[in-house]
């Protein structure tokens, strides 16, 4: 099948360079949209593929490549530390990643064959927070939230925690019994909430917490973090869109957007969607999320997740 894009590995000039790919419709002669991929937390590279995973979801090169064939350039980038870019993904705070943007965003507008007017934030998971913090201090054409909006970091690890608690107390068998028995539920928040407050008390930016290194400034940045605070600033045209079957973000939240943003909203909850953004009938437990994303690596996007952002981008990309 012909390809109606090219893909263009690139650099990004900043405190540290940035290795990105650049995908552009083919048939562009004159300058046009853009859309910049902002990625979810977690060692995720350009292409929406985890460190230490053996399979790939490249949730993010099909995203882009369905866009370059909508005509709009997208660029996608390793985060700092992580696939072929430089810095130490450990030592990378929540701030730090918003800088990357803005890295980003100054390439896209310098970039001769993208037209610095039409550019547009896309988001997935954290990278729902990052391009909301971005935007709200920086004018952009458009923003799109995948897979997360309102709902801060501290929120989210709190609601994932207690639906792993209540599957982990209501598991059948000897397992189930001990769990309840140790009450694993009361035990395991109040272990979390420690964790949390030696967190917020470091001033160091990795720090070993129960014998695992762990990015302690991005963690402490985030929980000071509060995007409600930021979405009035907002004043772009915004799009909302999270899975009925997504365990990582809450999509109740969405209702919540046209009350706090600047902005006009649309959103949506898409049935039957994960936070891949993939299909799944069947909504698996947070005890096997990893499962979650195995059994995602085959699937394409959600059929609906595209032909929403297609309306939405004919309105406000073109």
């Amino acid at each position: 099948m012909e390809q109606h894009f090219s893909r263009e590995e690139v650099e990004i000039p900043g405190k540290y360079r940035l290795s990105a790919s650049l995908t552009m419709p083919a048939d562009r002669e004159t300058k046009g949209p853009a859309v910049l991929v902002v990625a979810g937390s977690g060692e995720v590279d350009r292409d929406g593929n985890v460190s230490g995973f053996k399979f790939k979801l490249d949730t993010y090169k099909e995203l882009a490549e369905w866009l370059s064939g909508q005509g709009i350039a997208v660029l996608c980038y390793d985060k700092r530390g992580v696939g072929k870019s430089e810095g130490s993904y450990l030592e990378t705070g929540m701030w730090d990643l918003v800088d990357d943007i803005g890295a980003c965003m100054c390439f896209l507008r310098e970039h001769p064959q993208v037209d610095p007017a039409r550019i547009i934030l896309l988001g997935h998971s954290e990278g729902c927070l990052l391009i909301s913090a971005y935007s709200a201090r920086n004018p952009v054409s458009g923003i799109i939230l995948l897979a997360g909006a309102v709902e801060t970091l501290e929120e989210a690890l709190g609601r994932q925690r207690t639906l792993l608690y209540g599957q982990l107390m209501n598991m059948r068998g000897i397992r189930g019994r001990l769990y309840r028995f140790l009450k694993i539920d009361r035990r395991g928040e109040k272990q979390a909430q420690r964790v949390m407050e030696k967190i917020r008390s470091s001033d160091r930016d990795v720090a070993r917490i129960q014998l695992v290194k762990m990015n302690v400034k991005w963690m402490r940045e985030h929980l000071a973090y509060n995007v409600r605070q930021d979405l009035p600033d907002i004043r772009c045209p915004v799009l909302a869109i999270t899975g009925s079957k997504d365990v990582q973000a809450d999509p109740n939240r969405l209702a919540e957007l046209p009350d706090l943003t600047g902005g006009e909203v649309e959103w949506t909850i898409i049935e039957n969607m994960n936070h891949p953004l993939k299909e799944a009938n069947d909504a698996i437990p947070m005890t096997r999320i990893k499962a979650l994303y195995r059994d995602s690596a085959s699937k394409p996007l959600h059929p609906e997740l595209i032909e929403t952002m297609a309306g939405w981008l004919h309105k406000h990309a073109w």
